[in-house]
């Protein structure tokens, strides 16, 4: 009984992930900033080394669905604000 209800927890646990595709990508400060949009306005950024290379047209990224919209010259805008500071 113990072992099912340890594998439900973990199954209702679990975070959705949803297929995020590559909106935008920005270069700064030896850094590449990936900017994704999802289903349902779900927004993720990743940040990775200027020496990886080109950010993946797809990503998995954390499902958070109807998260405030936003406008992508914006966000690209705050960021570059933040690389100049």
């Amino acid at each position: 009984m113990l072992v099912v209800m340890y594998l439900f927890v973990g199954i209702v646990s679990a975070k959705k992930i949803t297929t995020c595709r590559l909106a935008s990508q920005i270069l700064g400060n030896n850094q590449r900033v990936c900017v994704y949009s999802g289903a349902n306005n779900t927004q993720y950024r990743e940040y990775i080394p200027y020496d990886a290379g080109e950010c993946p047209r797809e990503y998995q990224c954390p499902y958070r669905p109807n998260e405030k919209p936003f406008d992508i010259k914006s966000v690209v805008r705050s960021i570059k604000e933040q690389f100049t500071k």
